[in-house]
């Protein structure tokens, strides 16, 4: 069971990268000079389509973006179940002395079946999401009230030191990044598990061009 759910969490994170470039590649293309971005009108001020634009090509990759936004979702989702799982399923192998001087497992692992997770944490939240609103850039993503916020594109704790520099260099880069992906990396849940999210900031309905609330995390 332990090594089928690896299997499927590797399956997963394939899944999950090439949906991350999928991603990347529409919004590069709709990037484009000339071209209206992921949510740009495609008419005129007379409300007619531009001429300019290929209408039909840049609407079918608009609708293939949301799609992969809403896969991705999906998929994190599912990654985040089969993280839980991975560590509920995981034990650890202690030899022990056995006849003869020779060192035997525990009762409930055995040679090959043996599996050992090496989970690689992440840097420590500086922020937390306490507040998503609905049809922002951040409810698109994923992101969720409770998300311990540990990496912000490149920005973490590591990096860039205490929480004033953090959030600065935040508030620096949003804006910088209208239209491309951020990965987001945040703890979730209990036992937290470690989830990337693909964030692009845009202008929106709201406020502002994420659409949620960032909380500095307390030491």
């Amino acid at each position: 069971m332990a090594v089928a759910g690896l299997e499927e969490f590797q399956k997963l994170d394939e899944e999950k990268n090439r949906l991350e470039a999928e991603i990347k590649s529409i919004v590069e293309y709709l990037s484009e000079p000339g071209m209206p971005g992921v949510k740009e009108p495609l008419i005129d001020e007379q409300g007619f389509p531009r001429a300019d634009l290929d209408i039909y090509a840049i609407r079918k990759a608009r609708n293939r973006f949301a799609c992969a936004q809403t896969d991705h979702v999906e998929v994190m989702k599912k990654i985040e179940q089969a993280l839980v799982a991975l560590h509920a399923g995981s034990r650890v192998s202690v030899p022990r002395a056995g006849p003869a001087g020779q060192q035997e497992q525990d009762d409930d692992t055995s040679g090959d079946a043996t599996m050992r997770i090496q989970v690689q944490m992440p840097p420590p939240p500086f922020a937390l999401i306490d507040e998503v609103t609905d049809g922002s850039p951040a409810q698109d993503a994923g992101l969720q009230i409770g998300d311990q916020v540990c990496r912000f594109g490149d920005i973490d704790r590591e990096e860039n030191g205490d929480l004033n520099s953090c959030f600065a260099a935040v508030a620096k880069l949003v804006p910088q990044s209208v239209g491309s992906p951020i990965e987001v990396v945040v703890l979730r849940g209990q036992p937290p598990a470690k989830v990337a999210l693909q964030l692009i900031p845009r202008q929106w309905a709201g406020r502002g061009l994420l659409g949620c609330h960032l909380a500095p995390k307390a030491e």
